[in-house]
């Protein structure tokens, strides 16, 4: 992971911590939808896509 992806993580999860202090409600909101997406985007990786069909 390069410095700048580390630092982008690392202010995430600074503003995640100051949401969960101040609206836990809108925290758990956001981190069920953070494991949607993860979940999803996991799912799409590992399903081999289909070539397009050529036509002649």
């Amino acid at each position: 992971m390069n410095a700048q992806k580390v630092e982008d993580v690392k202010d995430t999860a600074f503003k995640l911590d100051e949401i969960r202090v101040h609206c836990p409600e809108d925290y758990f909101y956001l981190k069920g939808w953070i494991h949607c997406l993860l979940q999803k985007e996991d799912k799409r990786n590992r399903q081999p896509r289909k070539p397009p069909r050529q036509t002649v």
